[in-house]
């Protein structure tokens, strides 16, 4: 079997598979390969049986699900070295979501079966794995807790906070992504964000860019108790 060089490269570079020995990724390299996927392409649908690990190299991928009256819930948006179709390694069950490209992207393919014989053999690999599974579902919980108990201003804010670097937050994604991902509509998106600005929370520096006045008032409105 030859060594796909897009699937070499990105085995090579993602965050799971750091630390492994030059055998364990040549083993990985060799059970991989790599597919192109342009925006709005899917990687894989509802209903579908997954027989590989998929490791995004390069672009975005948003995973959603719909509820019964049609609405869309983006459950996260996927970048380089993320990587979705996990489930299906432990389970035999169809996927619930939808992975969808959201700009032009290349995602590696490592086959299921292979895959669980090398975590069968390389306690590094499979405590990788496991740390990513348990970050995913704090997030999941987290994700519910927003949904159950914020208020779409505390919702907004949590965001802000969460995407914050050096005061600044850039979004890497539509309003309407980012809105849908924290379970609210984009006009209400939009709205609070005025009004966190109308507060002299934060400024708003163009469409993509928030510059966070006071972190402090942002975590005030998520934990109103801790005042």
């Amino acid at each position: 079997m030859e060594k796909d060089t897009n699937a070499t490269s990105c085995i090579k570079t993602v965050p799971i598979f750091k630390n492994l020995t030059d055998k364990e990724l040549d083993q990985v390299i060799m059970i991989s390969t790599h597919q192109r996927l342009d925006k709005g392409n899917f990687l894989f649908n509802a209903g579908d049986d997954l027989s590989s690990l998929y490791v995004v190299h390069r672009g975005k991928i948003k995973i959603t699900r719909y509820s019964e009256d049609g609405k869309e819930q983006i459950i996260r948006i996927l970048s380089h070295g993320d990587f979705l179709g996990e489930l299906s390694l432990f389970s035999n069950r169809q996927v619930s979501t939808y992975a969808e490209a959201i700009e032009p992207s290349i995602i590696c393919m490592v086959e299921h079966d292979g895959l669980k014989d090398l975590m069968a053999k390389s306690p590094t690999l499979s405590f990788k794995m496991m740390n990513e599974l348990s970050k995913r579902l704090e997030s999941a919980e987290a994700l519910i807790e927003q949904s159950n108990l914020y208020s779409a201003i505390a919702k907004v804010s949590k965001l802000l906070l969460d995407l914050e670097k050096d005061s600044y937050v850039r979004f890497q994604t539509t309003k309407v992504n980012l809105s849908s991902s924290i379970g609210i509509t984009p006009e209400t998106f939009s709205r609070k964000l005025s009004e966190l600005k109308e507060y002299g929370f934060i400024d708003i520096i163009n469409n993509k860019t928030i510059y966070v006045r006071d972190k402090t008032r942002l975590q005030n409105i998520i934990n109103p108790d801790q005042l």
